[in-house]
């Protein structure tokens, strides 16, 4: 039990993008699982890489279906890239909000 609370309690010092920002590095998903006790930040970033990545491609050969499938992953790499942080932070958020109602009881 101390393990759980331990975890909850470092998910409340995650209140900046450094995290976030650091998700895109190889691995620190997985360390920051293992010392914050969730996955809630990695799921969040790879269901938004995923719906960036889907709907840019979708969007791209409904406007234009002459475009080219390189330029099509290229597109939906550089946006997964940028909105993964973002993501990364909701699901920051989120856990953070669990934790904290969790600390409370």
């Amino acid at each position: 039990m101390n393990s759980k609370i331990e975890g909850w309690s470092n998910r409340q010092k995650d209140t900046g993008l450094g995290y976030a920002f650091a998700h895109l590095l190889p691995f620190v998903w997985i360390y920051y699982a293992f010392t914050r006790r969730t996955i809630t930040p990695f799921c969040y970033q790879f269901c938004g890489a995923f719906v960036i990545g889907f709907s840019i491609g979708f969007f791209s050969v409904t406007v234009n279906p002459n475009v080219d499938e390189e330029s099509i992953k290229n597109l939906g790499t550089i946006g997964a890239i940028i909105g993964s942080p973002l993501f990364v932070k909701k699901g920051i958020d989120q856990s953070r909000l669990f934790a904290k109602n969790k600390l409370k009881n």
